[in-house]
């Protein structure tokens, strides 16, 4: 029986006011016999009540107080007492010592550690950080949950208080710590086993203890992988704290009982106590809530559930006759008034409030609308206070982000489907989006993680791809032939492919929610008043924020920073509904130039600043200098858009009686505030491939690599053991467990390059990538029109466009073949175009962006089909091109553009056609350094060669710098390798252990290729413009020529010198010098002396090339004959294989060894005829004194002192001084008084 005052409550009518209030509305002011009118009750109602509330009606029945709307509320109050006090919550909880709620403890960590507001999420910032909770158990069972947001190296479990941790050991190094590593697959206590399955991110791992038994066990994803430590020490002073150890960069959730476990295990309890009450009483009211709706929901739209809710409360009569959708609604605000305080709680959201929601939420409708969730919304909304519903919101989007990424994978993304659905249903509410966007997206909650696909583990792919099937990896220099295809193969290939495209299709599906989650957001017609800022509007800056933040935190935090294949997932979303909203935008306009096809920025919004770029720097260098020095160019451009868009704005002017439209301004004028937010958003697409899309996509990659790895192991061991004899059983045997742990790691690869196919490089990801390279190649070809304002374009977009070429040549192909792109070919002629404007482009001013447009277009020609596309530009653009290539290296990447000139040369070089350096054959140790560029299939470029030759003999003066240029870099690169060849002999000859560093020898050996990649420019323009050398008209001719063969000599004395230092290291085998050998520098060598001699256009020019070589002092003719193996007879019989001759390398063919073999003996027969340039050395005093070499006959005015030719033309390149006295040398005169032109 009920007290006198809950009796009086009963009767009372105190509780509509409740309502009322809770409610939002204002309560209707009643007439006489309004009491009378309130406490009556018609059959209609009754019957409500008693479907509503079953339970309520039997409590009416035993108090003899007929249930009614005006005794509802006490009702309800008693009922969910009682149904909490039939409960046993009053059992203490023994065998646990801490506060109520656990969490990690800040003050016990060790290391840097990033721990979130909630105390609950973590992010390793050192070596090796070590962080426990701040509850510990000593007896019974207890669990908690650790949410991977990472998969490296970490160990999970438990510690007491008296480990002591470190930067170097952490839980399960110490005596009283366990714990579990799924990175390494291991087991820690002090020693370690082998123990458990791999993780990924977005797995569970459950740390369940049994101090009862003294034992420990861990789950993934609910499955247990075995009791991994039964010998835990218990007993008096044993508290075991929840303890987790990372390396750097890694990331975790823990859930202590905060909400519901994702995998409970039976028997064990979470270290937080759940809130049973609140979830009993939370039980109770979203019953009668779904009971009573179910006469409420009937809005075909979501849009007209707040119309329809507002039209029944403003005709709602609280005390008079009333309709059954009134009388509805009036039990809707008493069971909210109970409902609203718990829906505060965390727990409560995520275990009552997500499956009430999922009860009106249809997941296999896709992404239709839901309309009966949108009313809920409504309700929620109306009958909560709004921090209330502030704070419901928050839970409620948090906990459904924590189950979309924690929840397992099925075939079908059941789970996936199922809350992606709910929220998209929450976001197409607009109150509930706008304070979602505004207040918990990107702030409370990661939105990107919405717009990720969790990978299914090995088991699922197991199940998806039960048979698997790979290519056989192929290289370019393979002539064998790839076996053919059985019938077997054939059906394992095709089953494959069926698997991969049904995953696609399957993921697509799930794309596509995200996409539509994404188009709500972006909703830009939501605003009530112009004061009031749309979704869009409130979207973008906070996506803006997201951007800067990822952006600055890469460059200092990565730990912080989103993680890559989060990002990538968020870029490909961004694209698919840019590119709808573009074309869109583009029909509701009337403007067909606008289409996503022709999408890019225009430049006014890098000068203007209406797009907030942060502090990025740009082509031209800081912004605020830029505005300072082009401030009158941004005035006067800001100026005359203006009135373009004035012009564009007025009416249509008459004449003669029809109607003309004004011109139309060009595109990248059209103010329209859709248009600029959507510039905006592609602005924020380009910057989010930069820093997160781009390194994840090249990162995949690894996978494909791998797998071919595995591949070509598992065939190379197949031969092996097909070739193996019956007697080497032992060999046999340990054969065949390689050729099975090579096809289950290759089987293994194969099923997640299934996945990386459907998932990562589809076609539909591929045509991303190409969109959003042709935005940025369309944005800087417009830009840089510009002028000088092409200086305001942030740096990124360069550094895109260089990386999505980038992504679409080495990433997705082959898996996606880059000539399968739409117009793959004008691709290339755009990207070359790219390349060469802005090779020398004076307006980029930060020198790693030149470099690295030097180093793509060095890139570029190594590949037949790209270099044809160089040939293909305009005559204008390959020469402006071909002119930057030759100017003086200056404040820019030398090398770089140097092995641009070999790649064009090779092919057509003496002995220049290799594709693997051939000292090194039959050996697979190649270079992988910059002299690779060198190593790629021959493929000359004829006409790029004729424009070099025409751009050379165009300006003498510029083609000598070009060539002293050339000249200076190779003495100075020669220099530095026989250096550093002298310090490696020197380490290596001395007695005690010596350890060379590895670095010292990569530098060498970086030396060595450079240098033979400027003999082999110097033997091109030999070949195509001999007449630099040899035309004695040109004044620099015969002094170029003499420095030309004073550094060939210099080459040849010091490589073929017997016993010498080169040789020395060269068979001495130390690795990192494997390039470094006689054929690669001997054989330029030879191309450069060949075409001078062999293959000169005429006697008159060999005749001046065979005297300027017998002039140089440092010219030994053994050298040459070293060529042949100091022979010019038949190749030498020794046995000795190291023995160098050309002779016996099949890169030379038979014409070039016979030119050899002429060019020894011409110069034999001159040298012994005496002829050349013999140096005048009648007196002491009429030689050089700065050479010794050659007569001095050069006389500097004023000054009057003496030198050579040679020595005079060097210094004069770069000083105007005498070398002696520093006077100013206004002229050089030879001996009979006339001038010499220099």
């Amino acid at each position: 029986m009920m007290s006198g005052q809950e009796t009086d409550s009963v009767e009372g009518d105190e509780p509509l006011a409740g309502l009322a209030a809770a409610a939002k509305f204002t309560m209707p002011t009643s007439g006489n016999g309004a009491e009378n009118e309130v406490f009556s009750i018609t059959q209609e109602e009754a019957r409500l009540l008693k479907h509503v509330f079953p339970d309520l009606t039997r409590m009416s029945q035993n108090t003899q107080k007929e249930l009614g709307i005006h005794n509802i509320a006490a009702y309800l109050s008693r009922a969910l007492d009682d149904a909490v006090s039939s409960k046993d919550l009053t059992t203490r909880r023994e065998g646990i010592l801490g506060p109520e709620n656990t969490l990690l403890d800040i003050s016990a960590n060790v290391g840097v550690l990033l721990v979130e507001a909630d105390m609950l999420g973590v992010a390793s910032h050192s070596n090796f950080s070590s962080i426990r909770a701040n509850t510990c158990v000593f007896k019974g069972k207890w669990l908690y949950e650790i949410l991977l947001g990472s998969s490296g190296v970490m160990q999970l479990g438990w510690c007491t208080l008296m480990c002591k941790f470190s930067q170097e050991e952490g839980v399960g190094d110490t005596q009283d710590s366990y714990a579990y590593d799924g990175n390494r697959l291991r087991k820690w206590n002090v020693k370690t086993l082998r123990y458990g399955e791999p993780w990924q991110p977005g797995d569970v791992i459950t740390c369940a203890i049994d101090l009862d038994e003294g034992s420990m066990t861990f789950y993934r994803n609910g499955r247990s992988m075995g009791k991994a430590f039964d010998n835990v020490r218990t007993g008096k002073g044993y508290g075991y704290f929840p303890a987790v150890s990372m390396s750097f960069g890694e990331t975790l959730r823990v859930n202590f009982g905060r909400t519901p476990l994702q995998y409970p295990v039976e028997g064990y309890e979470p270290i937080q106590a759940a809130p049973i009450g609140e979830v009993v009483k939370a039980d109770m009211l979203f019953g009668y809530l779904e009971r009573l709706m179910s006469g409420l929901l009937d809005v075909k739209n979501p849009s007209e559930a707040a119309v329809v809710l507002s039209a029944d409360m403003e005709h709602l009569n609280l005390t008079g006759n009333r309709s059954s959708r009134g009388t509805r609604l009036l039990l809707v605000g008493h069971i909210f008034e109970n409902l609203s305080p718990l829906l505060t709680t965390a727990y409560v959201v995520e275990k009552c409030l997500i499956p009430f929601l999922l009860t009106f939420c249809d997941p296999s409708a896709g992404t239709a609308e839901q309309p009966h969730l949108a009313q809920v919304l409504e309700y929620m909304w109306t009958f909560m206070e709004d921090f209330e519903v502030n704070i419901c919101l928050e839970h409620l989007l948090s906990s459904v982000l924590q189950v979309y990424r924690f929840a397992p994978v099925t075939i079908d993304f059941t789970d996936q489907h199922t809350y992606l659905t709910l929220t998209l249903a929450l976001v197409r509410h607009e109150t509930t989006r706008k304070y979602l966007v505004k207040s918990v997206f990107f702030d409370k909650a990661k939105f990107p993680m919405f717009m990720h696909t969790k990978p299914p583990d090995e088991r699922l792919l197991a199940e998806l791809m039960p048979d698997v099937w790979w290519n056989v990896p192929q290289k370019e220099d393979d002539e064998s032939t790839t076996p053919e295809e059985t019938p077997d193969m054939k059906m394992k290939r095709e089953t494959y492919q069926t698997t991969c495209q049904e995953l696609k299709r399957k993921i697509t599906e799930v794309e596509n929610l995200q996409v539509e989650i994404l188009r709500c957001l972006l909703n830009g017609r939501d605003s009530s008043s112009r004061k009031e800022a749309s979704t869009r509007f409130i979207f973008l800056h906070k996506f803006r924020e997201f951007l800067k933040e990822n952006m600055m935190v890469g460059r200092t935090r990565p730990t912080q920073q989103c993680p890559l294949p989060v990002m990538r997932s968020f870029f490909h979303r961004i694209i698919r509904i840019l590119q709808t909203m573009w074309e869109e935008h583009a029909v509701s306009s009337s403007r067909t130039d606008t289409d996503s096809n022709g999408a890019y920025v225009p430049c006014k919004h890098f000068s203007d600043n209406s797009i907030n770029i942060f502090d990025v720097q740009r082509h031209g260098g800081l912004v605020s200098h830029l505005n300072k020095i082009h401030r009158d160019v941004v005035s006067r451009d800001s100026d005359d858009r203006t009135q373009q868009q004035q012009t564009s704005a007025a009416s249509s002017v008459v004449q003669n009686g029809s109607s003309v439209d004004p011109p139309k301004p060009e595109p990248s004028q059209v103010v329209d505030d859709d248009f600029v937010s959507l510039v905006e958003l592609l602005d924020g697409a380009v910057i989010l491939y930069h820093i997160g899309a781009h390194k994840q996509i090249t990162k995949t990659s690894a996978f494909r690599d791998t797998l071919n790895e595995y591949v070509t192991a598992l065939r190379e061991t197949e031969v092996k053991l097909a070739a193996c004899p019956p007697e080497m059983s032992d060999v046999k045997e340990e054969l065949q467990r390689a050729e099975s742990v090579f096809r289950e790691k290759a089987t293994e690869q194969a099923r997640n390059m299934g996945w990386i196919t459907a998932a990562v490089y589809s076609g539909e990801k591929q045509k991303d990538v190409h969109w959003i390279f042709e935005v940025v190649l369309q944005t800087i070809k417009i830009a840089s029109g510009r002028g000088v304002l092409f200086s305001f374009v942030p740096e990124y977009y360069v550094e895109v466009c260089l990386s999505c070429y980038n992504a679409l040549r080495t990433a997705f192909h082959p898996t996606q073949p880059f000539m399968a792109l739409p117009e793959a070919d004008k691709v290339l002629q755009r990207f070359a175009c790219f390349l060469a404007n802005h090779f020398g482009d004076a307006r980029i001013v930060n020198t790693d962006t030149r470099d690295s447009i030097v180093q793509s277009l060095a890139c570029y020609v190594c590949y037949a089909n790209s270099l044809a596309a160089v040939e293909a530009m305009p005559s204008a653009l390959i020469q402006k091109m071909v002119h930057n290539l030759l100017a003086p290296y200056e404040n820019r990447s030398w090398a770089q553009t140097n092995w641009i000139l070999v790649r064009l040369w090779k092919g057509d070089g003496f002995g220049f056609r290799y594709l693997h350096l051939p000292h090194l054959l039959p050996a697979k140790n190649q270079t992988q350094e910059i002299g690779a560029a060198s190593l790629q299939k021959p493929n000359p470029s004829k006409r790029l060669q004729q424009m070099i030759a025409a751009d050379l003999l165009q300006d003498n003066d510029y083609a000598t710098k070009f060539l002293d240029t050339i000249l200076n870099q190779l003495n100075w690169t020669f220099s530095e390798f026989v250096g550093m060849l002298q310090e490696l002999q020197t380490i290596a000859s001395r007695p005690e252990r010596n350890i060379i560093d590895s670095r010292q020898l990569k530098i060498c050996a970086t030396f060595f290729d450079l240098a033979v990649g400027l003999l082999r420019v110097i033997e091109m323009v030999v070949a195509v413009v001999p007449e630099l050398f040899l035309d004695w008209s040109k004044s620099s001719a015969e002094s170029l020529l003499a420095r030309l063969f004073q550094m060939l000599c210099q080459v040849l004395n010091r490589v073929t010198a017997k016993a010498n230092l080169f040789e020395n290291i060269v068979y001495s085998g130390m690795p990192g010098l494997e390039s470094v050998d006689h054929f690669p520098i001997l054989s330029a060598v030879a191309g450069v002396l060949v075409h001078l001699f062999m293959r000169a256009k005429d006697d008159t020019s060999k005749e001046r090339a065979i005297a300027a070589l017998l002039a140089e002092p440092g010219f030994q003719l053994s050298s040459i004959e070293f060529l042949l193996g100091g022979t010019t007879g038949p190749a030498s019989a020794r046995a000795d294989t190291r023995h160098f001759t050309l002779k016996k390398f099949k890169e030379i063919n038979e014409e070039e060894i016979t030119e050899v073999e002429s060019l020894i003996t011409y110069l034999r027969i001159q040298q012994n005829k005496g002829t050349g340039l013999a140096r005048q050395t009648s007196s002491d005093g009429e030689d050089c004194t700065i050479c010794y070499a050659h007569p001095a006959t050069c006389i500097f005015k004023p000054c009057g002192h003496q030198s050579c030719r040679a020595c005079i033309f060097h210094h004069l390149m770069s000083k105007k001084e005498c070398f002696f006295c520093k006077a100013r040398i206004e002229k050089v005169v030879d001996k009979h008084g006339n001038t010499i032109k220099l």
